[in-house]
């Protein structure tokens, strides 16, 4: 069962995608912030990561650059309200091999998880 860890400061969105991911069999990690992510990730060790850009405290493009520095290899998928050619490039520059934009679209979501899911699981081999 793959690891996946949601981080996002609205409880509601991880709620409902921690419900939505372990209904395809994933186990699902949430973090309210970016300094929890970092604590869940050395713990955990999930392969795919959900990370929200704008949050308090540490925001996700630092949560993402301090991830990369730390030589993890997770796949980040960024999901954000913003929706901006250069954010995106950036957050690709910095590691992210994702980036989706809210409102989520649950179709477009699952596809891209488990795509990434199906890639790490071919790479295990």
């Amino acid at each position: 069962m793959l690891k996946l860890l949601v981080v996002d400061d609205e409880a509601d969105i991880c709620d409902f995608v921690r419900k939505f991911f372990k209904e395809r069999h994933f186990n699902v990690f949430v973090a309210h912030n970016g300094e929890s992510a970092l604590s869940i990730l050395s713990k955990e060790r999930p392969k795919i990561l959900l990370l929200d850009i704008k949050m308090p405290g540490m925001n996700g493009m630092e949560t993402l650059k301090a991830i990369r520095e730390r030589g993890d290899d997770v796949k980040v998928i960024m999901i954000t309200a913003i929706n901006d050619t250069a954010t995106a490039q950036q957050a690709k520059k910095c590691g992210a091999e994702e980036y989706i934009t809210k409102p989520l679209i649950l179709e477009q979501l699952e596809k891209t998880v488990l795509t990434i899911a199906r890639q790490i699981k071919v790479k295990a081999r």
